[in-house]
């Protein structure tokens, strides 16, 4: 073999060992080394999302994106997103993939925030998906909304405050010669309040002891009467004690009745009955007996009357003009 072939060789054995590497490489860094498990998630925006993008779970690579496939949903536009991850990777089943990069100028990947389920996902299942921040975008948002409070709110606002300062030097000017005007006579009215304040300090010092006094006094006086509170709070509790024992010895006491009643109940029952024959008795012959009793009444009158006139009838049984005839 001569040099020209031996050189050829090598340098095709070279190119074939840099072509195994390199591939080993990309494998290496897609997540992608043996076989895999197929997964999907339907995001809104795919923005920076295509074929290779890697697939984190919590920044450690385990898979690339596959395809990219939209899907009509009513009059919007959805897209379905297919990946592969390393075979018998476990994905709780509350994990969300989450569409960002990690970095300003970080490529776009998709992160599998894991959960804390020990149900993990079934291979071919879709992810629970969440929507990629677009920082650009809510830069630009704020950025309008600045301008627009600017523009509505601020400007109108300076406006008014340079209203409001042209007005209060109108205002200090005004009571500047309010002060000049009435500003002695103001002056003289203060001195005069502030004796009268001096008066009433001082009298209020000499009084001072006394209400001091009566309020010793009344203290002294509220303690005497919480402590008689107190006693007859308690004289009361003693009563209502009583009371109460009273209430029960009554309730006894008609337990009792009530039960004297229940095994006498035959025998006042033929009282009650005896009763009410003797009554309709009386009520048939009240009649007769009031007339005999105003009969012997009017007899006895009689008797008496004679007796009164004559008492001598009681022994001779006539009367003396009867005698003399």
């Amino acid at each position: 073999m001569n040099v020209a072939k031996i050189n050829y060789v090598a340098v095709g054995i070279f190119i074939t060992i840099a072509l195994v590497g390199f591939i080993v490489a990309t494998a290496m860094l897609t997540g992608r080394t043996g076989a895999t498990d197929e997964y999907h998630s339907v995001y809104k925006n795919v923005t920076g999302v295509k074929f290779g993008t890697q697939v984190l779970y919590e920044g450690y690579p385990i898979g690339q994106v596959e395809t990219v496939t939209p899907v009509p949903d009513g009059g919007s536009m959805k897209f379905r997103i297919d990946y592969e991850v390393v075979e018998g990777w476990k994905i709780p089943d509350d994990s969300v993939a989450r569409i960002g990069a990690s970095g300003l100028l970080s490529a776009i990947t998709i992160n599998i925030d894991a959960g804390n389920s020990p149900i993990s996902y079934k291979p071919g299942s879709a992810v629970r998906a969440q929507e990629a921040a677009d920082i650009f975008k809510v830069m630009s948002g704020v950025a309008g909304d600045i301008s627009n409070i600017a523009e509505n709110d601020l400007r109108p606002l300076l406006a008014t405050i340079n209203t409001a300062v042209g007005n209060f030097a109108i205002t200090v000017e005004t009571v500047g010669d309010l002060l000049d005007e009435d500003g002695q006579r103001m002056i003289k009215q203060f001195a005069t309040i502030a004796d009268d304040l001096s008066t009433l300090v001082i009298d209020l010092n000499e009084r001072m002891p006394r209400i001091a006094e009566n309020v010793d006094t009344s203290t002294a006086n509220f303690a005497d009467l919480s402590t008689r509170l107190e006693d007859t709070r308690e004289k009361l509790d003693q009563l209502l004690a009583q009371s109460q024992g009273l209430i029960k010895d009554g309730q006894g006491f008609v337990g009792q009745g009530q039960a004297v009643v229940g095994e006498n109940r035959a025998d006042v029952k033929k009282a009650v009955e005896d009763l009410k024959h003797v009554t309709e008795s009386l009520a048939r012959h009240i009649d007769s007996v009031n007339l005999n009793i105003e009969g012997a009444a009017r007899n006895m009158y009689e008797f008496t009357r004679e007796i009164r006139s004559n008492p001598g009838v009681l022994l001779s049984g006539s009367s003396p003009q009867q005698k003399g005839k």
